[in-house]
């Protein structure tokens, strides 16, 4: 028996060949694939190991403070502390504090806005200071932001020079000493309350100067002594944030980026000395995060004759009278900011602030998100007996707003004596905040400024850059936390009994971000461990507990309508934190590489069986014969199998020998003994294939060699045109033409698959900056592997095309002897193929979106396109691989196959 195998596989060379070559492809394929696969893997867990873990692990919030669409979404916010001013008090801290596992506990008490105004002073031109007479200048400032598309105007203030000496009354307002010896008040200051924030009143300042001395001692900004100069007045919102000193610098290093004075210290608080009002500690910002400039245009008006009272009404009246301009100036934030600092050094008060809530989004079928417009009443500027710099707000603040403002006035004297004042002690560069990962960041809090990226190029036009935050309290974009103090300092700046509305005196922490002791990746343990105090701290305190360790920046597309002073609808991206990327790579990666695995050997089998099975038919009479020389069943059967194990023997021994190379120049890691398992691989494929063609070569009877190959017509149909014919041909063989179907689809299906498992990446599984990084690294290999496994399903096909040419030999050549041209056969082969390659395309096509939907969950749009293209380059490629068995038509030996039959 084993002499009759081996002459078999010596002396039927073609068909050993054809076996050796498919077998030796389908263990060569699955060793490189395996190889790749695991490769994939490697890679993927080497990229989420290394960028797994952020700045925390744990973001606590208060109780119902996560929004319902970070709930859909799996997200969190990039400014979630917006709209938060306490909900956690400071018994829960210092319980999460206690929790086994807590290396560091940093909380955040966001206190409010506090407007500190600031003066720009700008010389009128020395030319006009020394201009005889009295004048009369008007000067016009335009606030400009988000890359020059908004631009408010405020309303116009004045400078009145004389040439008479000016004084001061007891109310500190300016009078005019006449030639005749009466006084005329000049500068009578504001007076009653403002019908409006952003009206004349409040808006609009009136500057007298003297060409004998100046300002009479109002004022001590002037450069040059009894020089008139106008004054761009910046109404600064500064965002006052408290943290725990200690656990700030454990966690980002607040301590490094001192730039100036000294850090916090944990016994920093509230202080008062005998007969002054309390003071507190602040750590201040070097940079204020704003983006926005004031262009400011003087004019000259007809010089008055008489002396100007610049009261509300006469600056109103003087708005429309034509004047000369003299003086473009520009100042920006940063300047403000700079006379903000020396301020804030001067123990400055806080007798109010306010707070802004968060933005609410509507959000499209496509993920957009749109943010709900708001209006903001004119009374949130006007608290009682607030100071002017409440009102006279920015002017800012009559955009578009998306946030609700709201304000906590100091309500009377306090026993201490007064409002408390801020304490300067060090100013701290946000830059040099410790920067983590970008692919795993999460925002830190108050420090950084929350930026909006553009997302596509009109955008990227009308803004130039980034959208930066402006003085706006109720815009898009909030600015960051410029005041940083002690959560020791609470008590004075959230006391109930000292400022009205305030209803976070005992639970004044908005969040806390906690990071886990012994995390070292995304490995079992440490998820365990970041579960476990999560768990702890949500059953311990009640309140809402979001695990972002192993998240990543998540772009998200902000579609901001049009605002009200030029702004144009614009199409910005942020960065939201989706939540558990890295356990859904690994996951992804771990149903890829079953799939992958799956698939190949599928059509390992496929192709194998549809070899072995052709060989079986190719030897019906042989077998025939052998069944009436009386050899048994069981002996027909172990001839036929042990002939494909010897093949299957051969291609593993040859196919490790070639994995070692190939995976070499694939940049795949393939070591030895996994090479080595070609071996069985290759003998077991080939024996599970070739069962079902041996039992079938064991059920031979002598009949079978006067048997036609191929099925009995049972009725008389005379086909029309080609692709009938063509139709019919594949019919008559129905098994053998399902297996090349059947090769093809699993091809389709896993080049389908594969796209989907990008797509995934990109959008439904990760959709990430973290999953981008990953899908880039695992989609060239991973496409290699699945084009061998395509091309083994095209060779199927094309096998199944060759071995009808061969059994149909003797028709085609009566076919040609009636006349058909070479060109008309080639043509019917070709459609033969063309058929089984568009049924197995389709059916493999139908296959992946199926498994793309079971694997991601949804199918984006996308990839419907991509199944169809995967479909329309299977059909292209099996008629091109059915040119080579029609080619063998013109070989045919028409005179020999006829005598035959």
């Amino acid at each position: 028996m084993g002499r009759l195998a081996w002459s078999q596989l010596r002396f039927r060379a073609a068909r050993t060949i054809a076996l050796l070559a498919g077998v030796l492809l389908a263990a060569t394929a699955f060793t490189v694939l395996t190889a790749a696969s695991r490769t994939s893997q490697l890679r993927t867990v080497g990229t989420v190991a290394a960028h797994f873990s952020p700045a925390y692990d744990i973001l606590v919030r208060p109780k119902g403070s996560r929004t319902a669409l970070e709930a859909t979404t799996g997200t969190v916010q990039p400014n979630f502390l917006s709209g938060i001013y306490g909900g956690i008090s400071l018994e829960q801290y210092h319980r999460i504090q206690q929790i086994p596992g807590v290396q560091v506990a940093a909380p955040i008490a966001m206190v409010g806005y506090t407007l500190i105004r600031a003066g720009i002073p700008t010389l009128l031109p020395a030319a006009d200071n020394a201009r005889p007479g009295r004048q009369l200048y008007r000067y016009a400032t335009t606030w400009v932001s988000a890359g020059g598309t908004i631009r408010v105007s405020q309303p116009p203030s004045f400078v009145y020079l004389t040439p008479d000496r000016l004084g001061l009354n007891s109310a500190g307002q300016s009078y005019e000493d006449l030639a005749s010896g009466a006084r005329e008040t000049v500068c009578p200051g504001p007076s009653g309350q403002p019908a409006s924030p952003f009206g004349v009143a409040a808006q609009s300042e009136g500057w007298c100067w003297s060409h004998i001395n100046g300002s009479a001692g109002a004022f001590t900004l002037s450069p040059q002594p009894h020089q008139a100069f106008a004054i761009v007045t910046w109404s600064f919102p500064m965002l006052i944030a408290a943290v725990d000193p200690a656990a700030e610098a454990k966690l980002d290093g607040l301590n490094l980026a001192v730039t100036s004075g000294r850090y916090l210290a944990e016994s920093d608080g509230q202080r008062q000395a005998a007969g002054r009002q309390p003071t507190f500690p602040v750590l201040a910002a070097s940079a204020s995060g704003i983006g926005e400039y004031a262009i400011t245009q003087v004019q000259r008006l007809p010089a008055p004759a008489a002396p100007v009272q610049l009261s509300a009404a006469t600056m109103a009246s003087e708005t429309a009278v034509p004047g000369q301009a003299v003086l473009t100036v520009r100042t920006t934030a940063e300047q403000a900011y700079r006379q903000v600092l020396a301020i804030a050094s001067e123990h400055q008060p806080v007798d109010a602030y306010l707070t802004a809530g968060p933005v609410s989004y509507q959000r499209s079928g496509d993920g957009t998100l749109t943010p709900v417009q708001v209006r903001n009443p004119v009374s949130v500027w006007q608290l009682g007996e607030a100071t002017s710099a409440l009102l006279a707000p920015p002017m800012d603040e009559t955009e578009s707003q998306y946030r609700l403002l709201g304000g906590h006035q100091e309500i009377g004297l306090q026993s201490s004596g007064g409002p408390p004042e801020m304490q300067l002690v060090g100013v701290f560069d946000p830059a040099r905040v410790r920067a983590f990962d970008p692919l795993s960041r999460v925002p830190l809090g108050p420090f950084q400024p929350t930026t909006a990226a553009p997302a596509n190029a009109a955008t990227r036009n009308a803004l130039g850059g980034d959208l930066l935050p402006n003085l706006n309290l109720g815009g898009y974009v909030s600015q960051p936390a410029q005041l940083i103090t002690t959560l020791s300092a609470l008590p004075v700046l959230e006391a109930s009994g000292a400022f009205n509305g305030n209803t976070h005196a005992s639970d004044p922490i908005s969040v806390i971000r906690v990071r886990v002791a012994g995390v070292s990746g995304p490995n079992p343990v440490s998820l365990e461990r970041i579960r476990e105090v999560a768990q702890q701290i949500a059953v311990g305190t009640g309140l809402d507990v979001d695990i972002v360790a192993g998240s990543s920046p998540e772009p998200t597309t902000i579609n901001l309508p049009p605002g009200r002073y030029g702004q144009p609808r614009l199409e910005l991206s942020e960065g939201w934190v989706k939540k558990g990327v890295a356990v859904a790579i690994l996951t992804a990666v771990d149903k890829k590489s079953v799939v992958l695995f799956t698939l190949v050997l599928v059509v390992c089998v496929l192709f194998v069986a549809n070899s072995a099975t052709a060989a079986v038919r190719g030897r019906r009479r042989e077998l025939g014969v052998l069944a009436c020389l009386g050899w048994t069943r069981p002996r027909l059967f172990a001839v036929v199998l042990g002939e494909l194990a010897a093949i299957g023997l051969a291609a593993g021994v040859l196919g490790a020998a070639a994995a070692l190379p190939l995976s070499t120049v694939l940049g795949l890691h393939a070591s030895p003994g996994r090479a080595a398992l070609a071996v069985p691989v290759a003998v077991a494929v080939a024996v599970v294939s070739g069962a079902v063609p041996a039992w079938l070569a064991s059920r031979a009877d002598p009949l079978s060699s006067v048997r036609p190959p191929v099925l009995a017509v049972r009725r008389a149909h005379q086909p029309r045109g080609i692709t009938a014919l063509a139709l019919v041909n594949t019919m008559r063989a129905p098994g053998r033409s399902l297996i090349g179907v059947l090769s093809l689809a699993v091809g389709v299906a896993a080049l389908t698959l594969l796209t989907a498992v990008t797509v995934a990446y990109r959008g439904v599984v990760v959709g990430s900056l973290l999953g981008d990084a990953v899908a880039v690294q695992v989609r060239g290999v991973d496409y290699v592997a699945v084009a061998a496994t395509v091309a083994l399903g095209v060779l199927a096909v094309a096998d199944v095309v060759f071995l009808n040419i061969r059994e149909r030999a003797a028709e085609l050549a009566t076919i040609r002897s009636f006349g058909w041209r070479e060109s008309s056969l080639a043509r019917l082969v070709l459609t033969e193929g063309a058929v089984i390659g568009t049924v197995g395309s389709l059916a493999g096509a139908a296959l992946g979106l199926a498994g793309a939907a079971e694997f991601a969950g949804q199918l984006p749009s996308g990839l419907f396109a991509a199944a169809g293209a995967s479909a329309a380059a299977g059909v292209l490629v099996t008629a091109a691989a059915a040119l080579l068995p029609a080619r063998l038509l013109s070989r045919l030996p028409a005179a020999h196959l006829l005598a035959e039959e």
